[in-house]
């Protein structure tokens, strides 16, 4: 070997190691490049969905103190000591996204919860999908808050919708009229007329649900003539109608014609009223 080829063989020597730890060093980098991904989110063993944990800037080497961006961020209630209302309330914060989509992990979390005032915010979500298995999630998350198998597996609003009337004690969450004024808002942005925190109410604020239209997309009944009842030859014998008698004056909307308006709008007897079919 000549002397030359000695001495680049010997330079390549002390440099390989180093070259190894760049490499390495590039390879492992988790703050650029493809590999810095986030999980996804899971539903918590304590019963709230949030986003999994992302590592942390180290500590500076030097002076042992936490990152500026670690320190300027504040810590939420630590979910061990939350109470089981605050978590409900996270829970329904998350039940849908930013395109108001129902939230399936956040369905989970609600039965991991188990507060009751999470069930009238699943019906909601049942509401909004057509998909059988998130149906089923949201089943499973039902039964496990309430106890009770009220059945319809995947067509739950009708069947909880009976069953949610039936309870003399079902808790209102802190926040569920903004919450639903909110997540309503993103079908009609004049929902949030009806829906909001601290709203008058005398009824359920769970009662009133989306029709599946926007703000009157069907055209109310509104004051309409009337004949006398032995003029209405349109109508048989034995067919059905709404009765409204009030300071002696009687009205009747056949069922025929509020099946398509709905709700009519009348003064009878001196009085204001809508009849809502």
């Amino acid at each position: 070997m000549t002397e030359l080829a000695k001495r680049t063989a010997g330079a390549m020597a002390l440099l390989a190691p180093l070259l190894t730890a760049l490499l390495a060093a590039g390879c492992t980098d988790s703050t650029t490049g493809p590999a810095a991904t986030s999980p996804p989110p899971l539903p918590t063993p304590d019963g709230i969905f949030t986003p999994a944990a992302e590592p942390q800037p180290s500590p500076s080497p030097q002076s042992g103190a936490a990152s500026p961006t670690a320190a300027s961020t504040p810590s939420p209630t630590p979910l061990a000591t939350a109470t089981q209302e605050e978590k409900a309330v996270r829970v329904m914060e998350s039940m849908f996204d930013v395109n108001n989509r129902v939230n399936v992990g956040a369905i989970a979390s609600a039965g991991l919860t188990g507060h009751p005032g999470l069930v009238p915010v699943l019906v909601e979500a049942a509401s909004r999908t057509f998909d059988f298995e998130t149906a089923l999630v949201i089943a499973d998350a039902l039964e496990r808050i309430t106890g009770e198998r009220v059945g319809g597996d995947f067509v739950l609003v009708a069947p909880w919708f009976s069953w949610m009337a039936q309870q003399d004690d079902l808790p209102e969450l802190p926040g569920f009229g903004a919450w639903k004024g909110e997540s309503y808002g993103a079908i009609d942005p004049s929902f949030r007329d009806f829906f909001y925190e601290g709203v008058p109410h005398t009824i359920p604020l769970w009662s009133p649900m989306w029709g599946g239209v926007r703000r009157d997309g069907i055209p109310p009944l509104e004051y309409p003539e009337t004949i006398p009842a032995s003029e209405a030859g349109y109508l048989e014998p034995d067919e059905p109608v709404f009765g409204v008698v009030i300071n002696g004056e009687a009205r009747a909307y056949p069922w025929r014609i509020m099946g398509w308006h709905e709700l009519a709008n009348d003064v009878v007897g001196g009085r204001n009223i809508s009849v809502v079919f």
